[in-house]
């Protein structure tokens, strides 16, 4: 794509166009209004001719500095030709002698201004020689300055419509880099002050505003942690043969993760690398503000979690044994029966129930912590939506489950979503249900292909094992699939 025009080239053009077309129009009508000779009208063809050609030429070809100086040359000579067939230094077309001068000082610069300058005055002291004219003459003296006045004006007036365009176009790129800046910081803001400051929350909304900011057609943002590197927002659709830009997410010497970012068909993004970097700096501390974050929540919420654990095991659970053997010795009294002894048997029962909750509690306590089930799955897509179908998320998740069934129900989540993207051929995948702790039921359905839920493909154990995970769990499996419809897996547990 081709660049505007300055708005100055463009009001130098205009007023060249003006002393192209009057310089003419006053050396042609002079000329002829005095006689039809055959030399007044070849003067008026060839710089009639030349005029047309200065207004019809292309601009971005015309002030290359190659053609303009063939462009300013040419209009020299015919200048001069002109002068010579219509009487010298009284030719009125001495004034349309200037124009290659104001072209060649306005559009191509001071060095070639100064040069046609030159030529026109010392070809027109050549053909006032050739004429028999005399040289020393004030007249010949004033058009000689005029050249030079003209070339010196115009490159001047050039050089500093430039240097005041560079000025403005850098305090434009200035104003856009910190208004894209602000954009994301304002997001950011929203975002931390609505409680969903996250690192796909955080992803999605610099891609947002990058997209407003830069030609970008597709982006992505990952996250390092200790298991290595993941996406956590995408945006767009990557063109293999656009410009690529990988840029590191580092804060004082930790890399938090990268944002890949493709250009638009025919664009580049090297000329706006300062305003991405200046837009991910608020980017990169929300990165590092949530990882600390987290660090520090994972740690006071396992050490919470042992103490809690360590008070179940050596306070409450002893209490509750004492209970139930004081329970069993007054049981074996020889006086207590009838509706004593049943009642006393339905207490014990209900101090062996807690009793196995507490040991229940105490090993989820000791297990180590996962991710709710929701973050998992929006985790998974964010993996998986670029490449393959669209995938749709909607579950109610009031409570995670506990950490003894939770591994295995996001192992089997994340093999059937697998699955359903590597061997489905479908369009869209929901994720739907609900989470409450020791109850859930999580449905996964496709549009794909479907497949015989008989048939047991050799080298293939994907369904064996999450039919074992869900043992594992405690949890029902079902499966439902029809060729040419789709398949449906639903995984529930509890009561």
């Amino acid at each position: 794509m081709l660049a505007t025009r300055p708005a100055w080239e463009n009001r130098l053009d205009r007023m060249g166009s003006g002393l192209f077309w009057v310089s003419f129009t006053a050396g042609a009508v002079v000329t002829l209004a005095g006689g039809l000779s055959a030399g007044e009208i070849l003067s008026a063809v060839l710089t009639g001719a030349y005029v047309v050609v200065m207004q019809v030429a292309p601009r971005r070809y015309r002030n290359l500095t190659m053609v303009g100086e063939l462009l300013a040359i040419g209009g020299v000579v015919i200048s001069l030709i002109a002068i010579s067939l219509t009487g010298g230094i009284t030719s009125p077309y001495v004034l349309f002698a200037a124009t290659p001068t104001f072209f060649a000082s306005a559009f191509l610069g001071r060095r070639i201004g100064f040069e046609t300058a030159l030529l026109s005055s010392l070809g027109l002291i050549v053909v006032l020689m050739a004429l028999d004219q005399e040289l020393l003459t004030t007249q010949l003296l004033q058009t000689i300055l005029l050249y030079l006045l003209i070339a010196l004006t115009f490159s001047q007036a050039r050089r500093i419509l430039i240097e005041e365009g560079a000025k403005s176009r850098a305090a434009t790129l200035r104003t856009q880099r910190l208004e894209a800046a602000n954009s994301l910081l304002s997001s950011l803001s929203e975002l931390a002050n609505s409680a969903e400051l996250n690192p796909m929350t955080v992803g999605y909304a610099a891609l947002r505003d990058l997209a407003n900011a830069v030609p970008i057609s597709a982006g992505e943002v990952s996250m390092r942690d200790d298991e290595g590197s993941v996406v956590v927002a995408r945006r767009g659709e990557p063109d293999p043969s656009s410009q690529r830009l990988v840029l590191p997410m580092d804060v004082a010497g930790r890399n938090l993760g990268d944002v890949v970012l493709w250009a638009e068909p025919g664009s580049t993004l090297v000329d706006h690398r300062e305003t991405i970097d200046n837009a991910m700096r608020p980017v990169e501390l929300a990165f590092d503000n949530i990882r600390l974050l987290q660090q520090i929540a994972r740690r006071a919420v396992a050490e919470e979690r042992t103490r809690v654990a360590r008070e179940l095991h050596d306070e409450i659970g002893p209490s509750l044994a004492s209970l139930g053997l004081t329970i069993d010795t007054l049981m074996l009294q020889p006086d207590v029966g009838g509706h004593t002894a049943h009642q006393l048997e339905q207490i014990r029962r209900h101090v062996t129930s807690l009793v196995e909750e507490v040991r229940g509690a105490v090993s989820d306590l000791r297990h180590e912590s996962v991710s709710s089930i929701v973050q998992h799955t929006h985790r998974l897509a964010a993996e998986l939506s670029s490449d393959g179908p669209g995938i749709d998320v909607d579950i109610n998740e009031r409570r995670p489950p506990r950490g003894q069934i939770a591994t295995e129900i996001a192992a089997i989540l994340t093999e059937v979503v697998r699955n359903a993207v590597a061997h489905a051929d479908a369009t869209l995948i929901k994720v739907g249900g609900y989470v409450d702790r020791d109850r859930g039921s999580l449905v996964v359905e496709d549009d794909g292909v479907g497949f015989d839920t008989d048939a047991r493909p050799r080298g293939h154990y994907g369904l064996i094992g999450i039919q074992e995970r869900a043992s594992e769990a405690g949890a029902k499996l079902e499966i439902e699939s029809h060729r040419g419809v789709g398949t449906l897996v639903r995984l529930s547990w509890g009561s």
